[in-house]
């Protein structure tokens, strides 16, 4: 894999080792795509534990599988954040290394020797849970060439992923803004179900924690919001569609309200699609963990289009990194990266805030009066 000018990765033929079999494109996931044949089975569900439904981005399922799976000494994969701030997959084996695992990253992650460790797992019998993008469980499909009874897969709804390089171009944006060093970064604010972009960064020895209210207010989730600036191929993507990829399919659950009004939406809901065999195995096991309502695809795809269909890309997505090289990310991140309502709703915030504390006084003021 080598990283292109706008800083994805991609894969690369080796020239001084190609013997021209073509089994690299025979294989390809995008050349050759395969698909589930199961309709699949669909739910509104999260976990009961609502401190573990806290801790996710979500409704705590991808947690409630994979912890089956260690509980059954398996290996887990998933996306992480590493102490450099990179988005890579990486394994847990126990309980506690799930926790960097969870949570919402919206960059290509890097896969590194990935694969092959899963292959050498399997081979030797062990329960393996992989979770990506749905290119990534069908890359890794495609790469091991057989069926292992022994390897689940969860492929997440994805709108589309930026890369690597943007990222650090934002990170380093931060850090200008609040002048100082971030040392972790959370692109959700699990514990409500909404805020965004939660930083933690050390300035003068000292700890401090900031979170936006809205993703309008971040230029890179703003911009990964309205799809400016994912991978080219993300628009056209063929997995994006049912059947689905993975054994399950995890997501929020978007317009779950709308449905099901009497489910408490706070602390978040995700959206199960049960989609093979082994999916359904999986889910009787975890079943007992959640509470779930079944569904149906037309009610999930409603508000979350990504199941069915690739994002469609605007016009600015053309030349946008090429803007960013050459005119800095500060200048894009304050104009081209910047909601129309950006200031609108900086002001609603400010006089929100007074409003708060304004009721919060006058309550104490008449609380006074009526002890005398």
């Amino acid at each position: 894999m080598q990283v292109d000018n706008e800083g994805f990765l991609y894969p690369v033929k080796d020239i001084d080792k190609c013997t021209n079999c073509d089994l690299c494109e025979r294989v390809c996931a995008f050349v050759q795509p395969t698909y589930n044949h199961e309709q699949p089975n669909v739910y509104a569900a999260y976990i009961k534990d609502q401190k573990e439904r806290q801790k996710s981005s979500s409704g705590a399922l991808f947690y409630t599988i994979a912890k089956f799976v260690i509980n059954s000494g398996g290996v887990v994969f998933g996306a992480a954040l590493n102490k450099k701030l990179s988005v890579i997959h990486q394994s847990a084996q126990t309980i506690e290394e799930l926790t960097p695992l969870r949570g919402s990253k919206y960059v290509q992650s890097s896969l590194g020797d990935t694969f092959n460790i899963i292959r050498s797992l399997l081979k030797s019998g062990r329960l393996v849970y992989f979770t990506g993008t749905p290119c990534q469980v069908a890359g890794l499909k495609a790469f091991l060439r057989k069926e292992y009874s022994n390897l689940l897969t969860s492929d997440l709804v994805c709108h589309g992923v930026p890369s690597q390089k943007l990222f650090n171009l934002h990170l380093k944006y931060l850090e200008e803004q609040c002048n100082g060093k971030i040392i972790d970064y959370q692109f959700r604010d699990n514990k409500r179900w909404k805020g965004s972009e939660i930083i933690t960064y050390i300035k003068k020895s000292q700890v401090f924690k900031r979170v936006l209210p809205t993703y309008d207010l971040s230029p890179y989730l703003y911009s990964f919001m309205y799809s400016f600036t994912y991978r080219y191929s993300c628009y056209h993507c063929p997995f994006a569609k049912i059947p689905r990829q993975g054994d399950i399919t995890l997501a929020d659950f978007w317009g779950v309200r709308k449905y099901y009004p009497h489910i408490n939406v706070s602390k978040g809901v995700s959206l199960v699609l049960v989609n093979t065999g082994l999916g359904k195995q999986i889910w009787e096991n975890v079943e007992k963990e959640v509470m779930s309502i079944k569904s149906d695809v037309i009610s999930a795809s409603k508000y979350n289009k990504n199941l069915v269909t690739a994002s469609l890309m605007p016009a600015i997505r053309n030349g946008i990194y090429e803007r960013i090289d050459n005119e800095g990310y500060v200048v894009i991140a304050n104009s081209v990266f910047r909601t129309p309502f950006y200031w609108r709703i900086r002001i609603r915030i400010f006089i929100g805030s007074l409003l708060n504390d304004k009721v919060k006084q006058l309550m104490l003021n008449l609380l006074a009066k009526y002890k005398k």
